[in-house]
């Protein structure tokens, strides 16, 4: 039933025939439990079952395996499971690698916030721990930051180049500057030991598989909806803006970073627009799904007072170097969301 829900076939038409470069291949992933971890695990059985002739074999690995019914489903489709604590280190693996991905991370204020010390170590240790692997194996690696990383940013839309400031003393500041150390830890291996590595940007991404308990904003303004309770908005001075990504179009830009990214290079990965306020975000939702969803304007807790102003990315250079080229819009990642959500938060 679940599978209804995801646009895995928008997906493979945006990546297209890079897809063939995985015939044959192994790759190491991290992070495959995770939101987007679960859209990575379709689209590479998708590719084994029905794309590639000669299917790739995959090394996955998080905090905890799968439900069996799931691992039984993907092992069928060249996908093995590994539960590992991120933060330290992995152990040594004697198969031949191809590609290396480190995605795993705490993502969301809400828990990277209580977790300090493990969002740390999970983008620091971590990315130490997997590129060394990659560097065994002469591996391709590719880094999984964040557009937090820009922070409020002058320039809108912000390409690649763009240098943020970031402080090292707030509650967000354990993912932040933990992501740029990650970046880092991948630029200086690239150079030092000219291997091919590459960095993925990623801004807003929301979909299908985003859990009632992630606490970000689409989920909110789910739960709300589907459990019929007023939604908190913070607001403080100013209302921040973003671009919000539909997840369909997030997974073909991971893939195509990774298939077609130059070495040494970073990519924004979102959509062009709209950039927009949550309550304007809200009012998108209420038109789409014809419905109401009640609201007030709270003061934002300590962890959302030092949040980006403005998000929005340049996916210029990932459209010219990529070809990466979203399709799926913010309204039809609206209904696909909320489609989902219906179902699975009211179970």
């Amino acid at each position: 039933m679940e599978e209804k829900f995801y646009n895995i076939e928008r997906v493979i038409e945006m990546i297209g025939d890079s897809s063939q470069k995985l015939n044959g291949k192994r790759l190491l992933w991290t992070g495959t439990g995770g939101f987007l971890g679960n859209w990575v695990l379709r689209v590479l059985e998708y590719l084994n079952l029905s794309i590639l002739q000669d299917p790739c074999e995959v090394i996955a690995v998080d905090v905890a395996l799968p439900k069996p019914e799931l691992r039984e489903r993907y092992e069928k489709a060249g996908i093995r499971f590994h539960a590992h604590d991120l933060t330290e280190p992995l152990w040594k693996i004697e198969e031949h690698l191809d590609f290396v991905v480190h995605m795993a991370g705490i993502a969301s204020p809400h828990h990277y916030k209580s977790r300090p010390l493990d969002t740390i170590d999970i983008a620091i240790n971590g990315t130490r721990s997997t590129i060394e692997i990659a560097r065994n194996h002469g591996a391709r690696f590719l880094f999984f930051s964040s557009s937090e990383i820009y922070q409020t940013a002058k320039t809108i839309p912000t390409p690649e180049t763009y240098i943020g400031s970031i402080a090292s003393d707030n509650d967000r500041s354990c993912y932040d500057v933990s992501k740029l150390m990650g970046e880092t830890i991948t630029h200086v291996y690239g150079s030092t030991y000219e291997l091919d590595v590459g960095i993925i940007r990623v801004f807003n991404s929301f979909g299908p598989g985003l859990s009632a308990n992630d606490y970000r904003i689409l989920p909110k303004i789910a739960s709300a909806l589907y459990t019929n309770t007023e939604l908190n908005v913070f607001a403080g001075n100013s209302h921040p803006t973003r671009t919000y990504c539909p997840s369909a179009n997030t997974a073909a830009g991971i893939f195509l970073s990774l298939l077609n990214g130059k070495k040494s290079e970073v990519y924004n990965i979102g959509i062009d627009g709209p950039e927009i306020t949550v309550i304007e975000l809200i009012d998108k939702i209420e038109n789409e799904l014809q419905c109401k969803i009640p609201f007030k304007l709270n003061e934002p807790t300590e962890v959302y007072k030092h949040e980006p102003m403005r998000r929005c990315g340049d996916i210029s250079k990932a459209k010219k170097e990529l070809g990466y080229h979203p399709i799926v819009s913010l309204e039809e990642g609206i209904r696909d969301f909320f489609n989902w959500a219906e179902v699975f938060y009211t179970k």
